[in-house]
């Protein structure tokens, strides 16, 4: 497996906090935001998705443009590329099927 196959399953699959990134990821693929919009969308606290975003940000999976307050998150290309990110994205590997 890829490596950034195997990277996206673990962030969006595989952990905890998956259903969480998913849930921003799908925020930031309508359009890019800075951290409080992102929060103020989400429904979730300011500190919770700035975790979220930086975890998302060291692993290549989101970019940013500008700097500080007004930093602007946007999904990178890298991650667009990856046919497993559309596919996390729309439910996971068993197409948003739970398993009984």
């Amino acid at each position: 497996m890829d490596p950034m196959k195997r990277l996206l399953f673990w962030l969006l699959e595989g952990t905890k906090g998956g259903p969480t990134r998913i849930r921003l990821l799908s925020l930031l693929e309508r359009k890019p935001m800075n951290l409080r919009q992102l929060s103020l969308a989400a429904g979730l606290d300011y500190k919770t998705v700035a975790h979220h975003v930086q975890l998302l940000q060291d692993n290549s999976v989101l970019e940013c443009q500008g700097s500080g307050y007004g930093k602007v998150y946007f999904i990178s290309e890298a991650a667009l590329a990856q046919e497993e990110f559309s596919e996390l994205m729309r439910g996971g590997r068993n197409g948003g099927k739970k398993k009984k």
